[in-house]
């Protein structure tokens, strides 16, 4: 009976909501259902896109390990925008760029400066973006610097200020050790590097250089670092206007051994043959200045015609006849 008179309450209760729901059904119902299937679709949306987020990302990874030219490297950086891959990649594109533009700097100037223009926009869009990794950010930071002294006319101060900020804002930074060595003295100086009028002055002259593919430089030609010696060995506080160093001299050739000519070389009349091995030098033959009144002995003969001659006779030695 307890069981039934419960049941009975139960649906008495249903009723009575139906009841009161019938009204709000009748003018919100239609909404209610909409939102309904809203919300469905959204939820469903989103596990979807991640899903399917988490497949582009694998892909994106993969792609940036495949990676081997700067080219790669922008393409992945454009195909996956938004994501961390494409922080990586763009910042991989910038540092590739600042190499290639450093390295180029030497032998194709308009080559070199538009590596490092485009490394410079690479590193500033990093720079700028909030959503920036900060593992980024410190790389960006550091490749700015090193682009704006590369492109530096002699005027250091931004390169000098972005040296600065890494230390500041990365003091564990991997990279602070070799900021701290541009901006700072060094054990010994009084002045850091890029401090220094000596550097100033080589960026200046640096900058104004505008080397060709087809302007080799000569063997021994190096430029130096900042800081080092100047061009043609002059120290690096001189006023004098860098020069090329003296070329080496080329290596003298060892003394050469006299050359060796053979030319036919007359003999008498031959008796016998023998063998290379056997024959023995000998002093060369003198002509007889008397003419012989008797023929040579058989046993004379063959003597002679064996002892080889170097040098002709200047007059064959006549003999009479019996």
């Amino acid at each position: 009976m307890k069981s039934e008179h419960r049941h009975d309450l139960q649906t008495n209760d249903l009723s009575k909501l139906m009841v009161q729901a019938e009204p709000f059904m009748e003018k919100y119902g239609v909404k209610a259902v909409v939102a309904a299937g809203v919300i469905f679709v959204v939820v469903i949306g989103y596990f979807s896109w991640s899903s399917s987020r988490s497949d582009q990302d694998a892909e994106g990874w993969t792609l940036l390990a495949a990676c081997t030219s700067t080219a790669d490297f922008e393409t992945v950086a454009e195909d996956y925008s938004g994501t961390k891959v494409a922080q990586w990649a763009l910042v991989h594109a910038a540092e590739s760029h600042l190499q290639s533009g450093i390295r180029n700097s030497f032998t194709d100037r308009s080559a070199g400066d538009r590596d490092l223009t485009d490394a410079k926009e690479q590193f500033q869009q990093l720079l700028d973006s909030s959503s920036t990794l900060p593992e980024i950010r410190e790389r960006a930071l550091f490749g700015m610097a090193r682009t704006e002294e590369s492109v530096s006319d002699g005027d250091l101060k931004n390169a000098i200020e972005l040296y600065q900020k890494l230390i500041q804002e990365y003091p564990e930074s991997i990279f602070r050790k070799l900021a701290e060595q541009r901006v700072k003295p060094v054990e010994g100086e009084k002045v850091a590097v890029l401090d220094q009028e000596a550097t100033k002055k080589f960026y200046k002259w640096f900058h104004a250089q505008t080397p060709k593919p087809g302007d080799r430089q000569q063997p021994g030609f190096n430029l130096p670092m900042p800081g080092g010696a100047a061009p043609g060995g002059a120290p690096t506080g001189s006023t004098e206007t860098p020069r090329l160093p003296a070329l080496p001299g080329l290596p003298s050739l060892p003394g050469l051994p006299a050359p060796v000519t053979s030319s036919p070389q007359p003999t008498e009349k031959k008796t016998e043959d023998k063998k290379p091995d056997d024959a023995k030098p000998a002093a060369p033959a003198k002509a007889d200045s008397k003419p012989a009144e008797k023929p040579a002995a058989p046993e004379a003969s063959a003597k002679k015609a064996d002892t080889p001659a170097e040098k002709p006779k200047s007059e064959p030695a006549t003999e009479k006849k019996p």
